[in-house]
């Protein structure tokens, strides 16, 4: 992979890149004064989005003169401006995914010729990659990555009046007069529910906890169910 690819364009067709300089990933921290004490106790923490910066070089592969040079360009400049901002893939980490990027700013071409580079710079409004996808029918097993990531779990449901998926504490159970075999779908990110298609955010429990799976060893709890299937990717921060 020798350039980047956004929102599935791949720009290798026109421009080779070298990613420059990622800022390290900073804590916006949440403090409160408290009476007597130097400086602030620390609450919480946040992290902001990520600034990249990629130096793009025109590189076709063959001499494309000034009108193909120009139309380079101009495919450069459309690839790069999605006002919905979308996918990114980098040279020096192509297993790798962000999600919600947006190219924010632009320098200019030090060159109209063939050997005309520039840099971009990327804000990635979720700072944490995605990676490996991942599918465990099982009830443990490890989980890649250095960031929790949101699990989707796909049910099929046995006769009764629940099912339910649980880790450690946490659980989301799901109140239904199941016949059996319904196809029942738990989004852990979005908080959605659905039973054979059909919006089931209603017949959730007050007390369900749609949690998140930390990197590490995973031990999950079924029930009301016959099979299972987890699937998620592993977050790398």
């Amino acid at each position: 992979m020798r350039s980047i690819v956004y929102n599935d364009i791949d720009l290798s067709e026109w421009c080779s890149a070298e990613v420059i300089e990622k800022i390290a990933l900073p804590v916006v921290p949440e403090t409160m004064v408290v009476p007597g004490r130097a400086g602030a106790l620390l609450v919480s923490g946040r992290i902001p989005p990520r600034l990249v910066r990629v130096r793009l070089f025109i590189d076709a592969g063959y001499k494309p003169g000034t009108n193909g040079l120009a139309d380079i360009r101009h495919r450069v400049y459309s690839a790069l401006c999605s006002t919905a901002g979308g996918t990114l893939r980098l040279p020096d980490e192509p297993e790798f995914e962000y999600r919600d990027a947006v190219c924010t700013d632009a320098g200019a071409w030090s060159s109209l010729f063939e050997d005309g580079l520039g840099e971009v710079v990327f804000t990635l409004l979720d700072p944490v990659a995605y990676g490996r996808a991942r599918s465990e029918t099982g009830t443990a097993f490890e989980v890649g990555g250095s960031w929790p990531t949101w699990p989707t779990f796909e049910l099929v449901a046995s006769a009764g009046s629940a099912v339910q998926v649980g880790c450690g504490s946490s659980f989301a159970r799901v109140e239904h007069a199941f016949s059996g075999g319904e196809a029942v779908r738990i989004g852990c990110e979005g908080e959605g529910v659905t039973v054979d298609g059909i919006d089931a955010r209603v017949e959730v429990t007050l007390a369900s906890d749609f949690f998140s799976l930390s990197p590490g060893r995973c031990e999950l709890s079924f029930s009301g169910c016959s099979a299972h299937v987890t699937a998620f990717h592993e977050r790398w921060l």
